[in-house]
């Protein structure tokens, strides 16, 4: 006769690589080098555990990672100028406290013993001025953010615990990461 112990309850860890929709308690900015970045902190999660997005700029001279961290987040969004060619002008308020309160979808990954948040981001369901995001512009964003995952941050640690999902992107509209 055998007896055994058994944990009942949620039956997952919230430690687990993949999606997770979290909400931001806090973030601030900061430098490295002379590179700045945004971190961000979540509800329910040590402070050990943040996503850290660096500044990027386009050919155009236009930051546009830290931006789309806001704009996934639905947060900081003051005025929407939209021209007849479709094209959009955001004036966007980025304070970092106006992130807190907001949801993005994270991933998660395996770094060695300890998990680790991806930077690149996916929104949640939600509209705006700007644009609505629904379940399927959601899954294209997290294709998107996996592809980079398994082309530079998994390659580079030699790892194979993960492979992307099937939702398919388009690499052209993939975002050059600091390979930190």
């Amino acid at each position: 006769m055998r007896t055994l112990k058994v944990k009942t309850g949620s039956g997952g860890s919230k430690f687990s690589s993949g999606w997770h929709t979290l909400e931001v308690v806090k973030a601030e900015y900061g430098d490295w080098n002379g590179t700045k970045y945004l971190d961000v902190w979540f509800k329910d999660y040590p402070d050990s555990i943040n996503l850290r997005c660096y500044s990027k700029t386009g050919k155009d001279g236009e930051e546009f990672a830290i931006g789309r961290l806001f704009r996934f987040a639905n947060a900081g969004i003051m005025e929407v100028a939209k021209s007849d060619s479709g094209e959009a002008i955001v004036k966007l308020n980025d304070d970092p406290a106006m992130l807190i309160g907001k949801s993005l979808n994270v991933f998660f990954y395996k770094d060695g013993d300890y998990y680790r948040i991806l930077a690149n981001t996916a929104p949640t369901v939600f509209e705006n001025d700007l644009e609505s995001f629904t379940e399927d512009d959601i899954r294209y964003w997290q294709g998107n953010a996996e592809k980079y995952y398994n082309d530079y941050v998994n390659k580079s640690k030699g790892n194979n615990d993960f492979v992307a999902s099937e939702t398919t992107t388009d690499s052209t509209t993939a975002s050059a990461e600091v390979p930190f």
